[in-house]
Order: structure tokens, then sequence, then C-alpha cells
């Protein structure tokens, strides 16, 4: 646990620490994963406006059954 402390501040740790305590996780692996989700920068949205030229781009569906190749299954 000591070791997040090399890559985040003792506020952020502790911010951490209260929240996995709080859903019953008490594990290092997990209180770095809630560190590096609250370190994600939000994905700001790409706005279409005076961009009409993309309006005619049309991308398919993809039919998510194809994947079932990779899961030992097969595609429909």
């Amino acid at each position: 646990m000591l070791r997040l402390l090399e890559k985040f501040p003792l506020k952020e740790l502790t911010a951490a620490v209260e929240q996995a305590l709080a859903i019953d996780v008490t594990d290092a692996e997990s209180i770095r994963t809630i560190l590096e989700h609250r370190a994600d920068e939000p994905v700001t949205v790409f706005s279409l406006d005076g961009r009409p030229h993309l309006a005619r781009v049309h991308v398919p569906t993809t039919d998510v059954a194809s994947y079932g190749v990779l899961l030992g299954g097969q595609a429909s």
C-alpha cells in the first residue's frame, strides 16, 4: 500500500482507501485501480458542428456474434 505513495499524493490515496473501505475492498491492487480511474481524463465529445460532410459517412453496425470465434465458438 505504501508503494502507491510513490506515484500518488497522500490526499488522493486517503480518498481512494476511504472509497475502497466503503465498498468493502481492502487489497492494494483494487485501491490502485480506484486511483488510476480517478486520474483518467474524461473523454471530450467530438462535435460534428461545422462538419456537414461527415453526416454522409456510414459506418456499418458490427455483428458482435462474430466475436464468438475468439471465445472458441462459431460465428453466426
